[in-house]
């Protein structure tokens, strides 16, 4: 029996777009994690270095939707802004845990792997709105904690290089 062979070469734009999508996951993560977390410091008191990093470790083991519960919770969004989190979280779960299962047989055609990338980028679209979103929330956040932002952002920029 012969098997098929598909040149995988094809897939290599799917599997960008995926893997950006998963980032724009992460960061959404990372954004409520961090914003709980500041709110918590600045409605509490301030919360050691050891506090801090343990309320985000607790708040990053938790899901996405947990997640969005908890910011919910401790900002006052919009209808809007909550309709937007919860359109990235249904993004994010088609994509992380369906998009393959579902989509599987587009990816075997050139004109089926085209729909599944519009496909990706219309949920990657949701995801960014949120992040979007939530920046300015976490900035804002951040001014109020009275950290300076350039530092922070070099801090970060170090953290991904080493």
């Amino acid at each position: 029996m012969q098997e098929t062979r598909i040149d995988l070469t094809a897939l290599n734009p799917i599997y960008l777009e995926m893997g950006a999508a998963v980032q724009d996951c992460q960061r959404i993560e990372l954004y409520i994690s961090f914003i709980v977390t500041l709110l918590i410091d600045l409605s509490d008191g301030d919360l050691t270095e050891e506090e801090f990093r343990g309320s985000m470790e607790s708040l990053g083991a938790q899901t996405m939707g947990r997640l969005m519960e908890e910011i919910k919770q401790k900002v006052g969004f919009t209808d809007e802004s909550v309709h937007a989190l919860r359109k990235a979280l249904k993004a994010r779960n088609f994509l992380i845990h369906r998009f393959y299962n579902e989509r599987s047989d587009l990816l075997l055609t050139n004109e089926g792997r085209d729909r599944a990338l519009r496909e990706i980028r219309t949920k990657r679209a949701a995801l960014n709105t949120a992040n979007a979103m939530l920046d300015p929330v976490m900035k804002d956040l951040i001014r109020l904690k009275g950290i300076d932002m350039d530092q922070f952002r070099s801090e970060l920029e170090q953290r991904f290089e080493t």
